[in-house]
C-alpha cells in the first residue's frame, strides 16, 4: 500500500455564487493554515501560506503548473510534511511528526481523492469504498454495506458494485475514489486535480457528481484546471503561483476583475475556452 492509498485507508450551473456564498457557508473552520512554508531540498514550494475553509464552502484553487496547489493540500492531511507554519483540522493542531497511526483520527476528518484514482485492484468496487469504513471506523459489515451501496448510487455506479477496478472507466474509477472517500464521512474533501488523469469525455461525469456535492453543501477544497467548475461551482477561488497565494475572492469577481498582475495574465491565457 503507497501513502496515497494509506491516506485513503484512514480517511446545474450556479449563476449567483456571492448569495450561495453567504447563505451556505458557516463560521465554522473546518482547515485552516497559519504561515505555512514547504521545502523541497533549496525549493521553497510554499511561502507563508495563510488559508481557512469554513464548512460548507467550496473552494477552488488555481494557478499555473507548480504553483504549490497540490501540495498545498497534500500537507493537510500529512501526506507531505510541511516544513514550518501550523495546520489545524476543526480546531485541532496536526502534527506531522506523529506516526501513521497516531494521524489516522485527524485524517478520518478530510477525504482525498487524487488524480489517479489509487483504487485496490484485487478489490471489487464495493469493496474498495467499505475497507476503510469497516477497519477505520470498525463500522459492522452490514451497515458499511449498506452505506457503501447508497454512495455507489450516488455517484451513478450502483450496477458496478461487483466489478474490479481493471474493468471500469477511468471516470467511473474516479467515482468510485469520490465515494470511498465519502464513506469516510470526512468533514471535507480533498480533490486533486481529479479530472487531469481522464480522456476529455469522461471528465463530465466526474464534475457532475463534484457539483452535486457541492450544492449539497459538502465542504470542498479543489485543485482544479476546469475553470467552468471554479467559476460556476465555487464559493470562492484561490489563485497560486510561485508557492504564494497572490489572490482570492468570489469567483465571478476574480475571473471578470483580477486585481493582480499575476492573476490577469493566468486568465487571459485560460478564459479563452470559456463562454
Amino acid at each position: 500500500m503507497d501513502s496515497e492509498q494509506a491516506a485513503n485507508f484512514q480517511q446545474g450551473p450556479v449563476t449567483d455564487n456571492q448569495s450561495q456564498f453567504s447563505n451556505a457557508v458557516e463560521e465554522e473552520v473546518i482547515i485552516r493554515t497559519v504561515k505555512l512554508n514547504k521545502y523541497f531540498g533549496d525549493k521553497h514550494v510554499l511561502k507563508d501560506i495563510d488559508f481557512e475553509v469554513h464548512k460548507r464552502e467550496v473552494v477552488a484553487l488555481i494557478g499555473p503548473s507548480g504553483s504549490g496547489k497540490s501540495t498545498l493540500i497534500r500537507c493537510l492531511n500529512a501526506l507531505e510534511k510541511a516544513t514550518s507554519g501550523e495546520i489545524y483540522i476543526h480546531g485541532e493542531r496536526l502534527n506531522a511528526n506523529l506516526s501513521v497511526k497516531q494521524l489516522s483520527p485527524m485524517r478520518r476528518e478530510l477525504g482525498m481523492v487524487f488524480q489517479h484514482f489509487n483504487l485496490f485492484p484485487h478489490m471489487t468496487v464495493l469493496q474498495n469504498v467499505i475497507e476503510a469504513p469497516l477497519l477505520v471506523r470498525k463500522m459492522p459489515k452490514d451497515q458499511a454495506v449498506a452505506l457503501g451501496e447508497k454512495l455507489l448510487t450516488k455517484v451513478g455506479l450502483s450496477d458496478k458494485r461487483d466489478v474490479y477496478p481493471s474493468r471500469l472507466s477511468g471516470g467511473q474509477k474516479q467515482r468510485v475514489a469520490i465515494a470511498r472517500a465519502l464513506a469516510m464521512q470526512p468533514r471535507a474533501l480533498l480533490f486533486d486535480e481529479p479530472t487531469s488523469a481522464l480522456d476529455p469525455e469522461l471528465v463530465g461525469e466526474v464534475l457532475k457528481v463534484m457539483k452535486d456535492l457541492a450544492y449539497e453543501g459538502s465542504t470542498m477544497v479543489v485543485v482544479t484546471h476546469e475553470m467552468q467548475f471554479a467559476r460556476d461551482v465555487s464559493d470562492r477561488v484561490i489563485f497560486m503561483s510561485d508557492g504564494s497565494i497572490v489572490e482570492q475572492g468570489d469567483p465571478e469577481e476574480l475571473f471578470r476583475r483580477p486585481k493582480e498582475k499575476r492573476t490577469q495574465a493566468f486568465l487571459e491565457r485560460v478564459l479563452s475556452v470559456l463562454p
